[in-house]
């Protein structure tokens, strides 16, 4: 399962499908556990994936979207370009105190 990167879009290789993804943790690069992804987000201008949907942990929602009042979990988007790695996890490239900011809650 891999990805190559590609004008700040993800573009898949053979071997990887959509549903590879699903329910897949994602860490930051180092490797705290800021939730699961659920879904992908494609412009169909130029068929290209923008975005990781991921449903944060509550924890990881408070601190990184700005939730105050987090049940269970808070869902984002995180735009691909902050992705290192795919493979048995999503890797993000810089550490969880630096990603504030970074990603837009839905």
């Amino acid at each position: 399962m891999i990805y190559e990167r590609g004008s700040g879009t993800l573009t898949w290789c053979i071997g990887l499908l959509s549903s590879d993804i699903k329910d897949k943790a994602v860490y930051s690069k180092d490797m705290v556990v800021l939730g699961k992804a659920k879904d992908l987000e494609f412009d169909p201008a130029d068929m290209k994936v923008t975005y990781l949907v991921v449903q944060f942990e509550k924890e990881a929602a408070k601190e990184l979207l700005g939730k105050m009042i987090v049940i269970r979990h808070a869902g984002g988007r995180v735009p691909v370009q902050l992705i290192e790695s795919i493979k048995d996890a999503i890797i993000l490239k810089q550490p969880k105190n630096e990603l504030k900011g970074s990603f837009e809650s839905l």
